[in-house]
């Protein structure tokens, strides 16, 4: 048996048949000549009485010096009774762990992930977490060397900012077990699980129905002063007059609209399901009055694309109608609180707003509950009425003057 250099590996025929050149150097390393000409590297072993073979790699991928090293470190597997093509996967994925740092890592997530995977407007958040954030902090760290001191830095120096402090931190622990998937990093340990997270304040902001008509009136004056276009003041009164949500409104094509039954059909939504949004006289107004630039109800800048952000246009008219306070999405909470005030069922709510989850309308039972007491009064007061009508009228008692005599 020749000890197996590059030249003889290289020369090695092709006859047909399967065969195997051990090598003198090492024991139990060969080379393997397959039927048709391919040229594995093998290591075989004898292990507690039993033959282990397993191959390490194809030439000319690996050089006869590189299989060598890596037999080595196979039947040290093997005679610790470990599988070598686990501990070598293992092993790879360290190295390239040590040498791929959070920013790469972050590349491929939103390559091979979050981006083929995930809704357009999940990506965009994805994309400007990792550059205002993320990659800032963290970029520069290896995949291996990050640490739950490195991370939980990042949150407490986020602290002003509580609820954006906390997505980033679970997104975070997306992207690492993205790499822990590719196996970057062993199971289970992701630094950024169990993190504490900030206390957010649950926000639950309802316009009045004079704030309502502000908001209104803002759009309007918006619109006429040039400081938003005719299909962003559209899509604001979408918002307003549906109670959908902002990335619905912008996803909205001309193709959606069923006049007939006064209704949109979106094919598909923020809860992965189709999503009817019935218009009302007023949405089908605003519908009929925006002008027509390609497939988009609510046009963007470019042909054929969708208006790009609906809530920085709200945010510019906001401040003149004294609303500062509201966000685009508290519009949709104030459709719900009016229908709630008017005695429209939960379940009714929940259907016009798309809800997939009853729990997530439940936020607006106090307001149903309310609803319920003012009817409940009027019918307490509608049954006084009632029966004050129909009792008998009381008798009036009048005293006699006496006769004289």
């Amino acid at each position: 048996m020749p000890k197996l250099t590059q030249a003889l590996v290289e020369a090695m025929p092709v006859n047909g048949r399967d065969y195997f050149t051990f090598d003198t150097s090492l024991p139990g390393f060969a080379i393997r000549v397959t039927p048709i000409g391919t040229k594995l590297f093998v290591m075989q072993a004898r292990v507690a009485g039993r033959k282990q073979r397993v191959t390490i790699g194809r030439y000319p991928d690996l050089t006869v010096v590189q299989a060598r090293e890596l037999a080595l470190q196979a039947l040290a597997d093997m005679r610790r009774g470990a599988d070598p093509a686990t501990e070598r996967k293992a092993r790879i994925g360290a190295k390239t762990a040590s040498e791929m740092t959070i920013s790469q890592l972050a590349d491929k997530w939103m390559a091979d992930y979050v981006g083929p995977k995930l809704k357009p407007r999940t990506v965009f958040d994805y994309e400007r977490l990792l550059a205002q954030h993320i990659k800032p902090a963290l970029g520069h760290l290896s995949v291996a060397g990050i640490d739950r001191d490195d991370i939980v830095r990042l949150h407490v120096d986020m602290a002003r900012i509580p609820r954006r402090a906390n997505y980033v931190i679970s997104t975070v622990r997306a992207l690492i077990n993205f790499g822990i998937d590719l196996g970057l990093r062993p199971p289970a340990s992701n630094p950024a699980r169990r993190i504490k997270m900030y206390r957010e304040r649950a926000r639950e902001r309802f316009l009045s129905e004079i704030e309502i008509a502000k908001a209104a009136d803002a759009i309007q004056q918006a619109e006429r002063a040039g400081k938003i276009g005719p299909h962003g003041a559209a899509g604001l009164r979408l918002a307003l007059f549906t109670g959908a949500r902002s990335g619905e409104v912008t996803a909205i094509q001309w193709s959606h609209v069923d006049w007939e039954r006064r209704l949109i059909r979106l094919p598909d939504s923020k809860t992965n399901e189709p999503r009817t949004i019935h218009l009302s006289e007023a949405a089908l107004e605003v519908l009929k009055t925006v002008p027509r630039i390609g497939r988009f109800v609510i046009a963007g800048a470019k042909p054929d694309e969708p208006y790009k952000n609906l809530g920085r246009a709200w945010i510019d008219i906001r401040g003149n109608a004294g609303l500062a306070d509201v966000r685009l999405h508290d519009l949709r909470h104030s459709y719900a609180s009016l229908a709630a005030g008017r005695g429209v069922s939960l379940q009714m709510i929940g259907k016009l707003l798309g809800h997939k989850v009853a729990a997530t309308t439940a936020r607006y039972s106090h307001l149903a509950r309310d609803a319920i007491a003012a009817v409940n009064d009027e019918l307490g007061a509608a049954m006084q009425a009632a029966i004050a009508k129909g009792q008998p009228p009381t008798a009036k008692v009048v005293k006699l003057k006496r006769p004289r005599r």
